[in-house]
């Protein structure tokens, strides 16, 4: 009869761990065998049971590697930068660059071999968790990883130019007070973007931060303005409180054209719930009142090259005085 497997928690609080860590807390090798453990890979194992994430096997690699640093998606994701499908979810090998390390790949890590300066590490204090739920302040691990900055620089050979510009949107825009956990400023200014315009990606890098702009509130915001731009149309002030007739501060549209008083709202699924169709109609209600015409978009005015919503708020802009003369710069 075997014997019961011990329990680990009180040796190892991580749910993947290494070898090399198991050995260091006086785990016996033989126990590494045991049913309740799940081999990952030479010298990564998992609590049977648990669902891995991207972030457990990046913890255990930044544990037993003080050089380890989280790099390209995989550090994308860790920052909840908004990536396209099938980018957005952790369907590749975690990325991480150790500077004389290996390269190469298996089915749970890839290995790169790059240098940066220290400014383009972040290090981020992770609390390990309680085997019940929760966490251990008394116990905590680093993360490493390549700054924001530096992670949109790395994204420039991995995703197309708009989706590019829309995670700088993401990463300069001023968080909305009191929604997003205490930040008050951007994670990065556009200057930051311009500053990793350099290397085999630099035109794509320049470009792309030529095009990100301060306010979009999403990646489907700066879906739509880029289309606006290309089609010749105004630029847009992005997400600022329109301003009634009367001086009045009604609410903030996702683009605005003051001089023609007419803004644009973009109404994604969440604008189906009753409630907020009821809310939305309030909206509508009142820019009219306050001497604004509002166009709402929906997904199917997108299709290719936006042509809905292009259509849409052109006629609107014709309507109201706009020659369709002038071509706007992009943006």
């Amino acid at each position: 009869m075997s014997r019961a497997s011990a329990p680990l928690a009180a040796r190892i609080p991580w749910p993947v761990f290494t070898r090399q860590e198991a050995i260091a807390a006086g785990v016996h090798p033989e126990r590494l065998r045991r049913s309740d453990l799940v081999r990952l890979r030479r010298g990564l194992y998992a609590l049977a049971g648990h669902v891995v994430t991207e972030l457990d096997i990046a913890l255990a690699l930044c544990r037993s590697d003080r050089r380890a640093v989280i790099v390209g998606l995989s550090a994308a994701r860790l920052h909840g930068m908004p990536l396209p499908h099938p980018h957005d979810t952790r369907s590749r090998p975690v990325q991480v660059s150790l500077p004389e390390g290996r390269r190469g790949s298996d089915r749970v890590i890839t290995w790169r071999k790059l240098a940066f300066p220290s400014d383009d590490i972040e290090h981020r204090r992770v609390q390990a968790p309680f085997p019940g739920g929760g966490t251990d302040p008394g116990r905590a691990a680093v993360l490493r990883l390549t700054s924001r900055a530096r992670t949109w620089r790395d994204l420039a050979g991995s995703v197309e130019l708009d989706r590019l510009v829309s995670i700088g949107d993401s990463l300069v825009r001023q968080p909305r007070p009191g929604l997003e956990a205490g930040r008050t400023a951007p994670w990065c200014t556009v200057d930051d973007l311009r500053a990793q315009g350099t290397g085999r990606y630099a035109p794509v890098l320049q470009r792309a931060a030529d095009l990100v702009r301060v306010g979009a509130d999403s990646p489907m915001e700066t879906v739509l303005r880029l289309a606006f731009a290309r089609a010749g149309l105004p630029a847009p002030q992005l997400n600022v409180p329109l301003v009634g007739a009367d001086g009045t501060t009604l609410h903030t549209p996702d683009f605005q054209w003051a001089e023609y008083r007419v803004c644009a709202e973009y109404d994604g699924r969440v604008h189906n719930d009753p409630e907020q169709v009821a809310r939305d109609i309030r909206r509508a209600r009142r820019a009219a009142e306050g001497g604004w015409t509002e166009v709402r978009l929906h997904h199917g005015d997108l299709g290719p090259r936006c042509e809905g919503a292009v259509r849409e708020v052109r006629a609107q802009l014709v309507n109201a005085g706009w020659s369709g003369a002038q071509r706007a710069a992009a943006g």
